[in-house]
């Protein structure tokens, strides 16, 4: 054991393995003692002062790509006793650790699934860090050079599936694929037809690019299905709210955040 886990180990008794309070955004949210640091008090502000305005009581989100469950949490309190959450977290240990914040955080009104989410059902390998459990570029799209990355089978659901095999009609959806947009785009095109839920999408042009996607299809995709597009955070002199235009979203090369309305 290393000095930082037995650090983490000791923190995890003082606290009756109850976890650290943080505030987010306003927001309660209590985290293991090793992840009670990651998030700034702020972290994207932008989206969850927008996640306020748009979740109320008795909603129903998708969030794919969960990571460790911060977002879940916050829409878990939003939604409140009669919504629903279905979250999805393909790597193994990201997903334990998902598993542990929403019980520190008595989400009972969310349901965590080990898959990752794509255009087709079945199985696909999905790249992992074997440098950090917990990483966030964890993906479907591989050949990641900045990191060591190693591949294992991962079971595919898609958003349509999903709608139907848990009984759900999302006003919202998540989506945080590091570069296998276009993917998990594909797999909801009944669902945007027929539910036409609210879409946060986090882009990661480099990935969409290595995968062989692109910008341009995303976005045709979209529009196809008759959203608006506004980015969702504040980029140097373009506000958060701003309704794109197809060549701005399209020109972009660094990771950028969008709301889909």
């Amino acid at each position: 054991m290393t000095i930082k886990n037995f650090v983490y180990s000791v923190l995890n008794w003082i606290t009756f393995k109850k976890g650290i309070s943080r505030n987010i955004n306003g927001f309660k949210i209590r985290f293991t003692p090793q992840w009670s640091r990651y998030f700034p008090g702020d972290y994207e502000k932008e989206n969850y002062a927008w996640l306020k305005q748009q979740l109320k009581t008795g909603d129903q989100v998708i969030d794919i790509g969960a990571h460790i469950g911060l977002f879940s949490v916050v829409c878990s309190q939003l939604v409140g006793k009669e919504g629903k959450i279905v979250c999805f977290e393909p790597t193994p240990g990201t997903y334990k650790l998902l598993q542990q914040t929403l019980k520190l955080n008595h989400c009972e009104n969310v349901i965590p699934v080990q898959a990752a989410v794509s255009s087709k059902e079945g199985q696909a390998t999905f790249y992992i860090s074997t440098e950090n459990e917990g990483n966030n570029s964890n993906s479907l799209v591989g050949n990641n050079t900045l990191q060591k990355m190693e591949g294992y089978d991962v079971q595919l659901k898609t958003i349509d599936s999903i709608v139907a095999e848990y009984v759900i009609s999302p006003n919202l959806i998540k989506i945080d694929v590091e570069g296998a947009e276009l993917d998990t785009l594909k797999g909801g095109l009944n669902t945007f037809s027929t539910l036409k839920p609210n879409i946060i999408l986090g882009l990661h042009p480099e990935a969409i690019k290595r995968k062989g996607d692109s910008l341009e299809q995303i976005w045709d995709l979209l529009v196809n299905a008759s959203y608006e597009i506004c980015l969702a955070v504040t980029y140097e002199d373009e506000k958060s709210g701003t309704k794109l235009a197809k060549e701005d979203f399209c020109r972009r090369e660094l990771l950028f955040d969008v709301q889909c309305y």
